[in-house]
């Protein structure tokens, strides 16, 4: 939901159309379709938390009574994903587990200074009082830092009843920049800006930067990392810190199994069965029940709670609402089922097993289809913040040569895969930022293959890569008609080699249909071309393992979701993020990009950095590190005689506030 838990950060989900996020009004982590390497075994996972026979008995119970439940009995949010948890190590899960199915059910529980707010998504306090002080310049024993300062609430605690202090802000962001954590954790904790930070009073927090910081390193970044535990964790650190190297300190913190991790949010983890489901448990001390969150058509923003807290900002508190709602939770658990596909989970919420299916990609209009007119149910349709895409692996030929890469993207016919062979369920995009993110979004990108026929886009193909060297034994022509006359034979690289076989990875039809569907007519034009390539359709955790190796794959498909302010940008493409578990995973490296990506980092103006996300965007879109493929409106369903949310639109629909498990109203 809003301010109330982190919000999400770019993650790999959609393939994870998925880097954190969709920020609606949470601290935003990173991204949500983020290819990363599982340090941690899933099998080790699964032996970890299965539990001694009588536990499974009364985790089998309780799935059972959330399928179950009485009008009269306990309020259970039953939810629905698609994919299982690879980890419940928060570290990790923002770490190399970045991943769409892991945010929704781990995120939520940990504060952070700063959020957005919903709907409207206007940079709000959280764990803060109000906001920071100016960041300013200070000499401090020689040395020059760029400072500000920041007041904590009081009286917000962890479930296991210790205060949320500075302390906790403190050791969280030094265990990122000891242990050198990348994924998401890098774009909150940015060591090339973040120095330190110390507790001035244990709600008063003084934050040292190396240099000015920018919006998206500051506002955008570490204002919003989520706060650990230090109580819990720091033992946990310091062990790991007794390992030899720092890969090997980051392997032992990712592999702990936290049981009993203290939470401060809505709910706290309860269990997880492999395959089967997880459960979180109300928090009954979560600070923020009870808190009014009122928005108003002239931009004001107002949220209290009596006797405790009161903010206002953005306006007068006057006019029309246009949001008003208390923050809860209002359910004693929420159970996350675990589903093979889409249509299994379509038929339990049809029979009201499940109340929401939480999916990055949305309903599928065929069984959008199915859904109609049932008693009880109702179909949204959002906007969504996120994109699917085609990404290369830039570290071996010829994916690292840009002329074959514009000839893929001039090969690519978005609007017949969409239009045509899609039905019009799926819209073609061309650049990094969707439509729907509207002051960041540049409509003016290249747009690369737009409008041309089958015949012109062969020729256009051949001219590229002829250009750059490329030479056939028999060139390929289309006819007028688009008939394949002549296929593309003996074609090899600038250097003489052969064209090597090419693996093009994509989620499997039980997954994602319309990737999948890309992947095999994307093939199809590729051989005609004389390219040799193989759609592969596997399991969405297995692509996000093999492209966690730079060695382990061609080409992939798979998708982002996005937070609202675009420093995703950077982490996706900038070359420091190209090793590790850095969010680059093609590996691309350009000086030019690169240059623009580290001034956006330090703007701290909003309409300069408007201007440089323009210049990326168009930079990109020339470039191609990925052809962005598609996005799709986001059709979801829930059921209606049971739920009631505080409000329904809302960029990236429900599924970017993980389901509002602290505001929706179980009736």
């Amino acid at each position: 939901m809003s301010l109330r838990s982190p919000a999400n950060k770019l993650m790999i989900g959609l393939a994870a159309v998925f880097v954190v996020a969709f920020a609606t009004g949470c601290t935003r982590e990173v991204i949500k379709e983020v290819p990363v390497e599982r340090i941690v075994e899933k099998e080790v996972i699964k032996e970890v938390f299965i539990e001694r026979p009588a536990e499974q008995k009364e985790a089998s119970e309780t799935a059972k009574t959330a399928e179950t439940t009485e009008s009269t009995g306990p309020k259970i949010y039953k939810l629905g994903i698609f994919e299982d948890l690879t980890t419940t190590n928060y570290w990790a899960y923002l770490g190399p587990d970045t991943t769409i199915w892991n945010s929704y059910v781990l995120s939520g529980g940990k504060p952070a200074l700063y959020s957005l707010s919903d709907q409207r998504f206007d940079w709000i306090p959280s764990a803060a009082t109000d906001f920071p002080t100016p960041v300013l310049e200070e000499a401090v024993g020689g040395t020059t830092f760029w400072t500000t300062e920041v007041e904590l609430k009081k009286g917000m605690k962890w479930s296991d009843g210790n205060d949320v202090t500075a302390e906790d802000f403190i050791f969280t962001a030094h265990t990122v920049r000891d242990l050198e954590l990348s994924g998401n954790w890098s774009s909150s904790v940015d060591t090339e800006f973040f120095d330190h930070a110390e507790a001035l009073d244990p709600y008063k927090l003084k934050i040292y930067f190396k240099q000015k910081p920018g919006l998206a390193r500051w506002q955008f970044g570490l204002a919003f990392m989520p706060i650990l535990s230090k109580a819990f964790w720091e033992p946990v650190v310091e062990e790991a810190k007794k390992e030899g190297t720092t890969v090997e300190q980051q392997r032992a913190l990712y592999a702990h199994v936290p049981k009993n991790e203290p939470s401060a949010g809505g709910y706290i983890f309860k269990k997880w069965e492999n395959g089967a489901f997880a459960e979180k448990i109300k928090n009954p001390d979560h600070y923020f029940e009870g808190s009014s969150i009122i928005q108003y058509s002239n931009g004001a923003y107002a949220e209290s709670k009596p006797g405790v807290y009161e903010f206002n900002a953005y306006g007068q508190l006057a006019g029309e609402k246009v949001l008003d709602y208390t923050v809860g939770p209002f359910a004693e658990s929420t159970i996350y089922s675990i589903f093979g596909n889409q249509e299994t989970a379509v038929l339990a919420l049809k029979k009201g097993d499940i109340d929401f299916m939480l999916n990055p990609l949305g309903l599928q209009r065929g069984l959008q289809e199915q859904l109609k007119g049932q008693a009880g149910l109702k179909t949204l349709e959002n906007a969504n913040n996120g994109f699917r895409y085609l990404g290369f692996n830039m570290r071996h030929p010829p994916m690292n040569i840009k002329a074959f890469r514009q000839a893929i993207a001039v090969l690519i016919d978005k609007e017949f895969l969409t239009s045509t062979v899609l039905q019009g369920v799926a819209i073609p995009m061309y650049t990094t930022v969707p439509e729907g993110n509207g002051f960041w979004y540049n409509p003016n990108v290249s747009l690369i293959g737009k409008g041309l026929s089958r015949t012109e886009r062969t020729e256009e193909a051949v001219k590229l890569l002829k250009d750059a060297g490329f030479t056939w034994e028999k060139e390929p022509k289309v006819s007028e008609n688009g008939t394949v006359e002549v296929e593309g034979k003996g074609l090899k690289l600038p250097n003489g080699d052969p064209m090597p076989d090419l693996e093009i990875l994509s989620p499997s039809p039980g997954y994602d249909p319309l990737r999948s569907t890309f992947a095999i007519w994307i093939e199809r034009w590729l051989n005609d071309m004389g390219i040799p390539a193989k759609a592969k359709l596997t399991d969405f955790n297995v692509i996000v393992e093999k492209i966690a190796d730079p060695d382990g794959f061609d080409i992939w498909i798979l998708g982002w979701g996005l937070s609202n302010f675009p420093d995703y940008l950077e982490a996706f493409f900038h070359s420091r993020h190209a090793e590790g578990d850095g969010l680059n995973r093609g590996g691309y490296s350009n000086p030019e990009f690169d240059a623009l990506a580290e001034q956006l980092l330090i703007e701290t103006d909003l309409d300069a950095a408007r201007d440089l996300v323009f210049k990326m965007q168009e930079f990109l879109a020339d470039d191609l590190p990925y052809v962005v493929l598609f996005t799709t409106p986001l059709l979801e369903s829930y059921r209606s005689d049971r739920l009631t949310f505080p409000y329904t639109t809302t960029l990236g629909g429900l599924q970017s506030t993980n389901g509002m498990t602290s505001a929706v109203v179980i009736k």
